[in-house]
């Protein structure tokens, strides 16, 4: 079967001599595992494709009772250049494509999902500089399409702040500046919920430490 689909890479490992394995979350198929043949080569024409963050319209043919798809063409949409001279929004989008493939199931499909994290790479690669709630604003978002969200419950917060907490475009994020002395209790909130949901130690806390800490040298 041959299909293609839009997809943004949240990781890729090398296999075997020159093979690497993507996994790409996908607009229509959700999250895929693939296979890029021979793509280490110097000349291989899909290796861009394999790198992370790329936002690409792939081309996929998937044997008939295959497991994983072959990637066997396609475009690059955008390789977000600005984000990737920036060690800092490196980090962070590596933060919430962990999120995403931990509590993520191949082939599980979902649309905000994906508009969660093409939002996110829209916003890092924009911006100059990354506001603090940006992990906080992720992680209730995509709590909230994982289907273990709290939009319809401010459990006691402000509705404009939780309003504002749960636009996962991104656009009023800096609005939250004006909840400064609620940022570690609810960043303490999010990722207790998150852990709920998830056997994995983000240690989201420790890495946004050492983050700001790297951003200042």
């Amino acid at each position: 079967m041959y299909y293609c689909d839009k997809g943004i890479v949240l990781r890729h490992r090398d296999v075997n001599e020159a093979d690497v394995i993507a996994s790409i979350f996908t607009l229509r198929y959700g999250r895929l595992e693939v296979n890029f043949r021979s793509a280490r080569k110097s000349a291989a024409k899909l290796r861009p494709l394999t790198e992370l963050f790329c936002y690409g319209d792939y081309r996929f043919y998937l044997k008939k009772y295959g497991a994983m798809p072959l990637c066997i063409g396609g475009g690059i949409i955008s390789f977000y250049t600005e984000m990737r001279n920036n060690l800092e929004k490196m980090m962070m989008f590596s933060i919430i494509s962990d999120i995403v493939l931990s509590l993520t199931p191949v082939y599980q499909s979902s649309e905000d999902k994906f508009n969660l994290i093409l939002s996110s790479l829209d916003y890092l690669n924009s911006t100059e500089s990354v506001s603090k709630w940006f992990v906080i604003v992720f992680i209730m978002n995509f709590l909230e399409y994982y289907g273990a969200g709290f939009k319809m419950t401010n459990i006691g917060y402000e509705s404009e702040l939780w309003d504002l907490i749960h636009r996962p475009d991104f656009s009023s994020i800096y609005r939250l500046d004006e909840y400064e002395d609620l940022y570690d209790d609810l960043l303490d909130f999010a990722t207790s919920k998150l852990l709920e949901h998830s056997n994995r130690n983000f240690q989201i806390r420790s890495a946004l430490k050492y983050n700001n800490l790297a951003s200042q040298l």
